[in-house]
């Protein structure tokens, strides 16, 4: 096991609790919905040894604190905490990992902060607008019901339905570690952050591709764009997809499904890796 040090960061409206392991260059890694920086432990133990992996928990998810919780979501604000939480731990450009809600944040950080990223990889973006047809309709009404379901039956039911339709009841492997009773607090609050707060705005946000394609050649980012091998099928496979289209990027396959980062760590570490080399 690495040593793991851990910190807060002051930023507007915010504290955020973050974790660093190992050395090397920068791999800072956003989360997505419901989770927190413990769902990425497995890849940083894996990675340690090759970046310096920094693991947060995003304003308004279990160890950070929000000083209103009641703020509007702002996918902009997230990407903002995002680019300070980099400037106070290194002054060289990064790399960022993002998987799906955290992968939307990542792309508006990659709009916004350019310069301090090296390299994004977007794993499993949300971004349903980028569809068409009979795709995006499908891919709307499980957002939609998602929404819907929980205000009539309470989050628990929503959580399950959303995980049946993203194949999530189907994973294989194992996590790396079962969840302790204090995990599974945080994890609920969290559950109820994403589905008043998150869903919804990661739904109604619109990515500006035409301006990530025309990042001038000067800056040092790339990026790369990670879909599961058994998500395929499901709308965020399907959103990935149509974004390496779009950026005329190649889709990076990583091993498993939309959490495949917990379950299939190993692998999945060693396959960020390989992107990140290029």
């Amino acid at each position: 096991m690495s040593e793991k040090k851990t910190g807060y960061l002051s930023v507007p409206g915010a504290e955020l609790y973050y974790e660093v392991r190992g050395t090397g260059p920068a791999l800072l890694m956003i989360h997505g919905g419901n989770g927190d920086a413990d769902v990425y432990s497995g890849v940083a133990e894996r990675l340690a040894d090759r970046y310096s992996v920094i693991a947060y928990d995003r304003r308004g998810h279990s160890r950070s604190r929000q000083a209103d919780e009641g703020e509007a979501y702002r996918v902009s604000t997230h990407s903002d905490d995002a680019a300070r939480l980099l400037a106070e731990l290194t002054d060289s450009p990064a790399y960022v990992f993002g998987s799906s809600s955290g992968a939307v944040i990542g792309l508006d950080f990659a709009l916004r902060h350019s310069g301090q990223i090296r390299l994004l990889v977007a794993h499993e973006p949300p971004l349903t607008h980028l569809l068409a047809g009979e795709e995006r309709e499908r891919a709307r009404h499980i957002q939609e019901q998602l929404e819907s379901v929980s205000r009539r039956e309470g989050a628990l039911p929503a959580i399950k339905q959303f995980a049946s339709a993203l194949g999530l009841d189907q994973a294989g492997g194992r996590p790396d570690r079962r969840p302790d009773p204090e995990q599974l607090a945080r994890m609920a609050a969290n559950m109820k952050y994403f589905l008043m707060h998150e869903s919804p705005a990661i739904r109604r946000h619109v990515l500006d591709t035409d301006d990530l394609r025309a990042a001038p050649d000067s800056q040092p980012m790339r990026i790369a764009v990670g879909g599961g091998a058994d998500s395929r099928g499901t709308f965020p496979y399907q959103c990935a997809a149509a974004l390496a289209e779009k950026l005329n990027a190649d889709l990076a396959e990583f091993p498993g499904n939309h959490l495949g980062y917990v379950r299939q760590s190993e692998a999945f570490a060693e396959t960020l890796h390989r992107v990140i080399g290029g």
